[in-house]
């Protein structure tokens, strides 16, 4: 019965299990607060506040204050059927050492593809107006893929962009905004990049491009990549699935974050920006949900200077 407690009788194998298990501490202490240090001065681009149609966690103002003590750099606000670019100039005049951003989502409450909502949203956000969202829960794709239902608005038809998209994209790269592609289809997404890209669009984030909408494979993901655009990863797809706290998050496929490190390892963290997306009252908060993003890419093999370029790198590149 002496035997399992050999090592306690033993000076050199007490000592070294000592040694080990201190060392593994070290390690993990060491590791949290790399990923703590990387946490600090991260931008999220996509995250969802009060007001809303949909209950939300934090009002701006809340967010944005929590944030802030977080230590993060920037917050995107992003609203489904509201403009978010004038709410993003007040937010940072109540918390000035946060910066704030908006824009806005071309859905049917701003008229759909209406290129005045854009001309709007841009004049009205004295320089914090950066992101315009193509249609999300008013696009075709999103209704038919997720609701089962037939109508909803489309960018492009047949390989060709739809009579209103030049000019807003034409408006976008005058402007040096952001195109966010939203909740459209693949094949849209495949016409509309080239498409931006001809025409000027310099900055273009293919809004959670592995989530149910739109929907992307590997291969198209790294096509488009190819060209230029950024793809974003959002932890929410994370916390999706059958299961999800959220009962509108149930008709959506869970993307585990092995699926995520992996992609990051085929095409390269040069080509993404991590976001949450979070925002919902049962979800976690924006900024606990990208800390464990952080942390949980980190333990799926994803480096420190990975997770720095996406977390801060690339997310600027599209804000400057």
């Amino acid at each position: 019965m002496e035997r399992p407690l050999y090592f306690l009788k033993n000076p050199f194998l007490l000592r070294l299990l000592v040694g080990i298990g201190l060392g593994l501490w070290i390690w993990g202490v060491g590791m949290l607060g790399a990923i703590a240090t990387d946490f600090k001065g991260s931008i999220d681009f996509h995250v969802h506040s009060a007001p809303d149609v949909t209950a939300r966690l934090y009002d701006d103002l809340e967010l944005v204050e929590n944030a802030a003590q977080a230590g993060m750099q920037a917050l995107v606000l992003k609203n489904h059927v509201t403009p978010t670019a004038d709410r993003a100039v007040l937010a940072h005049k109540v918390v000035p050492d946060m910066e704030v951003y908006g824009g806005v989502v071309l859905n049917e409450t701003v008229g759909g593809l209406n290129l005045r909502a854009v001309e709007t949203m841009d004049r009205l956000g004295e320089g914090r107006g950066k992101v315009v969202w193509l249609p999300t829960i008013d696009a075709a794709h999103h209704r038919q893929t997720l609701n089962h239902r037939f109508g909803g608005l489309r960018v492009a038809r047949y390989g060709h962009l739809v009579p209103e998209m030049p000019d807003i994209l034409q408006y976008i790269a005058a402007h040096n905004l952001v195109l966010g592609t939203g909740h459209i289809s693949p094949a849209e997404i495949l016409t509309v990049v080239p498409a931006a890209k001809q025409l000027g669009v310099e900055k273009i984030l293919i809004t959670h491009a592995m989530a149910t909408v739109p929907g992307l494979n590997l291969a198209q993901m790294q096509a488009i990549a190819d060209q230029g655009a950024f793809l974003e990863l959002t932890y929410v797809n994370t916390l999706m699935g059958e299961n999800a706290t959220e009962a509108d998050h149930q008709a959506w496929e869970n993307v585990s974050i092995e699926t995520m490190a992996k992609a990051i390892q085929t095409i390269g963290a040069t080509h993404f920006v991590l976001s949450t997306d979070l925002g919902r009252a049962l979800d976690p908060s924006p900024i606990d949900g990208y800390q464990r993003f952080l942390e949980q890419l980190a333990a799926a093999g994803i480096s420190k200077a990975d997770l720095y370029l996406m977390s801060h790198t690339n997310p600027e590149k599209l804000l400057q």
